[in-house]
């Protein structure tokens, strides 16, 4: 455990003030959570930079992950594990930046699929190169290694809170 960041701070007070509490889950959770607001901003600011938000430039670069072709909005629920409403307001914002089309899906009457425009597959590829690079200077305080390890623990974690 690290004795400088600001969780060894916290967990330090509890166990002075309080060893009757187990507060060793809190080693990770509020980690995470503490990194989540700093890396967070750091992602946005890059994101923002090309008109973006990291919403948005997750419903674009899914449908690019997926072969660029147009996505149903039940497809992109799913790789996104997101509700209806969430993506279509998701989806609402990129139209209305004329990023992304919508159109009716034809394998489903009430669905519609979700098609990049050139101004999106454009947004798309300016940021991703920054964004990539900006991830790597986020990960810089950790060698290769320690982030393969930690890539893998956070998977392991994900996976059993991802269990239905």
């Amino acid at each position: 455990m690290s004795e400088h960041d600001s969780i060894a701070r916290v967990l330090a007070g509890w166990r002075a003030n309080r060893p009757d509490l187990q507060v060793d889950p809190i080693a990770v959770t509020a980690r995470l959570a503490r990194l989540r607001t700093k890396i967070g901003a750091e992602l946005e600011r890059v994101f923002a930079s090309h008109g973006l938000t990291g919403p948005g430039f997750a419903v674009l670069a899914t449908i690019v992950r997926l072969g660029g072709r147009p996505l149903s909005q039940k497809r992109l629920m799913a790789e996104l594990d997101l509700t209806a409403g969430t993506v279509s307001v998701r989806i609402d914002r990129l139209v209305k930046d004329q990023l992304v089309v919508r159109r009716p899906d034809p394998a489903d009457g009430r669905g519609c699929l979700v098609e990049l425009t050139k101004r999106g597959r454009a947004a798309f590829e300016a940021c991703a190169p920054e964004h990539l690079a900006n991830a790597r200077n986020l990960l810089a305080g950790i060698t290769e290694q320690q982030r393969e390890q930690l890539s893998h623990l956070l998977g392991l974690l994900l996976q059993s809170l991802e269990k239905d």
